[in-house]
């Protein structure tokens, strides 16, 4: 275990130690002189416009895609759990998008959302919809950011619910169905009951994955966040903060605060899941 924890020490815990460390201080990377600052790194932040802006459209992205890959993730899993020859193919099939790059796929993706000649506008054109500016307009950018996300990431979750739903005794299912309770009465009653664990998992590592989205944000946006900050969100701002104007102590003090945000959320799903969650 040693190459592995050696691994985690250099890569993940002393950065996070330095991080916290320089939030507060305050440190320019061109600048001579690091003095102590106390909070009030944190205070600049709470008061920047723009730290407002990143944390709602954080927020907004969040709830874009924690219901919708829960649901869609679910949905798909059951449809497709059918123990058939095709059974291997269909699963990697869904699978095969995830284990893609995010900044090779997000390119193919800046050319289907291209409002002039984008795959999505000609579909969409094709069935007399009205078209969009997707990435170009500031109503449409976040969610166009949550499709191809949801398109990336929905496979792992899947394959996840597939797994929880192998695990469920067939002669439970089976003894409903003879003693006349419909499909959706076996879902409701016994299905999601019995995956309810691997559901909250799933709901965990979500949120986590959405309030740290910045690949395919930093690929969609071309690194800016636009328009209009319509993208901007709060780890995009603490990078543009550290390595674009490189004011690591500011974008320290942010950092901090997105870790407090990801525990405060973790915890208050914790203690909702008590009421949900059914253990054997």
């Amino acid at each position: 275990m040693l190459p592995m924890f050696a691994f985690l020490l250099v890569f993940t815990y002393l950065p996070a130690g330095v991080s916290l460390v320089l939030g507060f201080f305050h440190y320019h990377l061109l600048g001579v002189n690091t003095t102590f600052g106390g909070l009030s790194d944190f205070k600049e932040a709470v008061s920047y416009s723009v730290f407002w802006i990143a944390l709602k459209n954080t927020l907004l992205y969040a709830l874009y895609m924690i219901p919708t890959t829960i649901i869609l993730a679910v949905a798909i899993a059951v449809l497709i759990d059918q123990k058939s020859r095709f059974y291997g193919m269909i699963r990697t099939f869904v699978l095969l998008p995830y284990i893609t790059p995010v900044i090779a796929t997000s390119i193919g993706w800046l050319w289907m959302f291209n409002p002039q000649y984008g795959v999505l506008n000609a579909v969409l054109h094709a069935l007399h919809l009205p078209t969009s500016q997707w990435l170009l307009s500031p109503s449409m950018a976040m969610p166009s950011v949550a499709l191809y996300t949801l398109w990336h990431g929905l496979g792992f979750n899947v394959v996840i619910v597939l797994s929880a739903l192998s695990n469920i005794p067939r002669q439970v299912l089976e003894a409903a169905a003879i003693d006349g309770a419909s499909a959706w009465t076996r879902f409701r009653k016994i299905m999601l009951p019995l995956l309810s664990p691997t559901l909250f998992f799933l709901v965990i590592v979500t949120t986590i994955a959405t309030l740290q989205a910045f690949s395919q944000v930093y690929a969609l946006s071309g690194g800016q966040g636009g328009p209009e900050y319509a993208t901007t969100t709060l780890l995009l701002l603490i990078y543009q903060t550290a390595f674009q104007y490189f004011h690591f102590s500011y974008a320290a003090s942010m950092a901090i605060l997105l870790v407090l945000l990801i525990l405060g959320l973790t915890l208050v799903q914790n203690w909702i899941s008590k009421r949900w969650v059914f253990y054997q």
